[in-house]
């Protein structure tokens, strides 16, 4: 009986040998790719002297056709950019000799007949030696802080009132009394559905208005203290109860539509 066991033993290791020889061998023959099992699991493994993720938007779908740029920081003219496949996913190259990359990402699409440009939110922005390799996953959000602190992803809804009101000329309207609705004409440029935004008006940097609004087209009226206000498209036509509008680009990921407003 105890020979038996000896044998029984000896034969479990000798499986763990080969089992344990194939599974390196087949590592070997795989590095470079990522394994099913990864893929199941949703864990990644950083890979040296390669720079690779995946880019999705704020409902967990990929996004392809995404742009991924490694600004190489060492180096003038040398950076690496890959553009994200049909499953939301990039890889490239990053062992360059003396390189530290930093990644950012935009993804561009059109929308009611225009070209938008919008960032992507890094899930790591920490920059990293190229031959060591890199995992560099990005979100594509309509609304919320940049991650850099400069402002939000969503556009702006600025505002032009005419403050001076003929049927009572003893009071002057007041711009952080004025009220935007906002009702979205379809779905928002990420293919989501939007919601109906009714928001008092704001002070930014850029003047009176709505900030961090989901890049759309809506249909806007406003009011001020509970009493509606003619509205245009600013500098455009005739006034009237409400305007169908599109975001315009302000700066080169920044959006705004500009109205004008009086009693």
């Amino acid at each position: 009986m105890r020979e038996v066991v000896v044998v029984g033993v000896l034969i479990a290791a000798l499986s763990g040998c080969a089992f344990e020889g194939e599974e390196r061998m087949t590592g070997t023959a795989d590095a470079g790719r990522e394994t099913t099992a990864e893929r199941q699991a949703g864990a990644e493994q950083v890979e040296a002297g390669v720079l690779k993720g995946r880019v999705v938007d704020a409902a967990g779908r990929p996004v392809p056709g995404a742009e991924i740029v490694a600004d190489n920081q060492l180096l003038y003219n040398s950076n690496l950019v890959v553009t994200t496949d049909k499953d939301g996913r990039y890889r490239v190259s990053s062992d360059v000799a003396a390189a530290t990359f930093r990644v950012t990402g935009t993804v561009t699409r059109r929308f009611e007949g225009r070209a938008y440009t919008m960032d992507l939110t890094p899930h790591d922005d920490a920059s990293f030696a190229g031959a060591d390799g890199a995992i560099r996953d990005f979100t594509w959000r309509l609304t919320g802080e940049r991650s850099d602190g400069l402002g939000s992803y969503g556009g702006m809804v600025l505002f032009y009132l005419e403050f001076y009101n003929p049927q009572n000329p003893q009071t002057f309207l007041q711009d952080e009394d004025v009220t935007l609705t906002l009702t979205p004409q379809g779905p928002l440029i990420d293919g989501s559905a939007g919601e109906v935004i009714t928001r008092r008006a704001e002070r930014g940097g850029d003047g009176w208005g709505l900030l961090d609004v989901p890049i759309g087209r809506y249909r806007i009226t406003a009011e001020h203290l509970g009493h509606p206000l003619k509205i245009r498209i600013r500098d455009t036509g005739e006034y009237g109860e409400s305007v169908v509008a599109d975001f315009e680009r302000l700066l080169s990921t920044v959006y705004q539509i500009q109205l004008d407003l009086k009693p």
